[in-house]
């Protein structure tokens, strides 16, 4: 088996790991909503964006670090390298890890009563102050399986620390919910720390027994091995700075929506439907972007390489662009529609809440651009764009925090909307632009953009006509429902031709590793 054959191998099993893990996500975020509420989910994302920029100090870079570290130690047969470079990302986590967690911990009041404007919340930061060594230091293990190509191990760490935070999160929530939303946030808390502490326990373990197994350290012990600083800091510093104007415009929202006329609890609502439920379910088939780009990455990057950088005009990489765009518009633009109308019935289905459908519906005519985004993005690091795509996410959340502070103080919630809209289109844009400008490649727009938005709008319209009068619950509607519009769309993508024989067997021979 080939390298890249492994490596695709190794994808499509992340992918459906991933996939599994977010439906098993979507489920628990909808448990935890018919339990906190909407103010409560709201709440909730507040505090997570503060913990996303700690997470992201803690650990961010350290996973590419030792990726590019022992990967260099294997070329050279080093086992002695692998090992030293493992326990040198160890020592940097445990640094910055620790240095995160004393830092949260310290200035959790502050944060809680000037930033979420909430002082019982302090217990929340100080809860997941304790998580942040173990997770900077679980992203080394994961690193070393992905150099190794074991990334099932980390994979299935992944599964086991979603389980044991729905298990523990489910126990506290029966017992602090009851008290108010800041104890049941504190639930929630609770079962993300407890399970990131027992999933770097199960990784740590994995590693100890894998280094066992296949380790000699007697082999080239060297003492020389890459400066884990100079790969990971700079990482660290960049995704500081775009979490850090992330968490910012999160803490704005709430205010701006107070200063529309909204009170605390009606603004912290709002924001939670959008941020905490709408989302989420809208994100949820982005999945299988994800596996996409990761398939997409090393066959760009081999391509690119084998043109010795001058990837202009090359044939195949050109075809190579204009297929996966096509594919992410295909999917995107079915599932928007999808969303726009069978809306009503998922957000009663998942979350028994109509505000929830309502604004799943406003926000899915965005799905075809958050989706070819996501593979944009992928492609362009296949490319070595990587620190043009930093610059533009940079961009993105600056511009996201002046559209929050001129908006929603204007316009409330539809404000916030019209930021997304902005954003993301400015963003698609923008990196869409850089790839079509150093590719040479022209997107075929009426095929993969019109006639699909053509095919699904008869598929919705078809589906609706059936479906909707002899439907006599949310759960027929949404399932059969997207069922029949799912047979209807691609029957009528190939009776246009909008998708073809040859499109399919494109992505089977990308898929394919025998």
């Amino acid at each position: 088996m080939s390298r890249l054959s492994k490596f695709v191998k190794s994808a499509l099993l992340l992918g459906a790991v991933s996939v599994f893990m977010r439906t098993v996500s979507v489920v628990f975020n909808a448990y935890v909503a018919a339990n906190i509420g909407a103010d409560g989910m709201g709440l909730f994302s507040l505090i997570n964006s503060v913990y996303i920029f700690a997470v992201t100090l803690a650990g961010s870079g350290i996973n590419l670090a030792v990726t590019r570290l022992v990967t260099e130690a294997m070329a050279k047969n080093c086992d002695g390298g692998i090992i030293r470079a493992v326990k040198k990302c160890v020592v940097y986590a445990l640094c910055f890890g620790g240095g995160a967690a004393i830092l949260l911990f310290a200035f959790s009041d502050v944060l809680a009563t000037k930033a979420i404007g909430e002082p019982e919340v302090s217990m929340c930061f100080r809860t997941l102050s304790a998580a942040l060594p173990f997770i900077a230091v679980s992203n080394v293990f994961s690193g070393y399986f992905y150099a190794v190509r074991r990334s099932s191990k980390s994979a299935f760490s992944g599964a086991f620390e979603q389980f044991v935070k729905i298990g523990v999160t489910v126990f506290f929530l029966g017992r602090l919910c009851p008290l108010g939303a800041e104890y049941a946030c504190l639930a929630i808390v609770l079962g993300m720390s407890i399970s990131e502490g027992l999933s770097f326990s199960y990784l740590l373990l994995f590693y100890l027994a894998d280094r066992k197994k296949h380790l000699h350290p007697s082999l080239c012990d060297s003492s020389s091995c890459g400066s884990v600083v100079s790969i990971a800091l700079p990482i660290m510093l960049s995704s500081c700075l775009r979490s850090g104007l992330v968490t910012i415009e999160h803490m704005l929202i709430p205010r701006g929506l107070e200063k529309f006329g909204a009170g605390r609890t009606e603004s912290l609502a709002a924001y939670g439907a959008v941020s905490g439920m709408a989302m989420p379910v809208l994100l949820f088939p982005s999945a299988l972007c994800a596996v996409f780009s990761s398939l997409i990455i090393p066959e760009l990057s081999e391509l690119s390489a084998r043109s010795d950088n001058i990837i202009k005009n090359d044939r195949e990489i050109c075809y190579m662009v204009r297929r996966a765009c096509g594919a992410a518009l295909l999917f995107g633009i079915g599932t928007a529609g999808i969303f726009v109308c069978f809306s009503k019935p998922l957000g009663l289905l998942i979350y028994k809440s109509a505000t929830a459908g309502k604004y799943i519906c406003m926000l899915a005519p965005l799905v075809p651009l958050m989706y070819l985004d996501m593979t944009v993005d992928g492609m362009l690091k296949g490319l070595g764009q990587q620190l043009y795509c930093m610059r533009v996410n940079i961009l993105d959340a600056a511009v996201s925090i002046l559209l929050v502070s001129v908006l929603l103080s204007k316009f409330g919630i539809a404000g916030y909307i019209a930021c997304i809209y902005i954003t993301e289109t400015m963003n698609v844009a923008l990196s869409v632009g850089r790839l079509l400008h150093i590719t040479g490649a022209r997107l075929m727009v009426f095929r993969r953009a019109v006639l699909p938005s053509l095919c699904i709008a008869g598929a919705c319209s078809v589906s609706t006509l059936i479906i909707f009068p002899m439907s006599p619950s949310p759960l027929f509607s949404a399932v059969f429902g997207i069922f029949l519009c799912v047979l209807l769309y691609l029957f009528f993508l190939f009776a246009t031709s909008a998708l073809a024989r040859d499109d399919a067997i494109w992505i089977k021979k990308l898929t394919s590793w025998r």
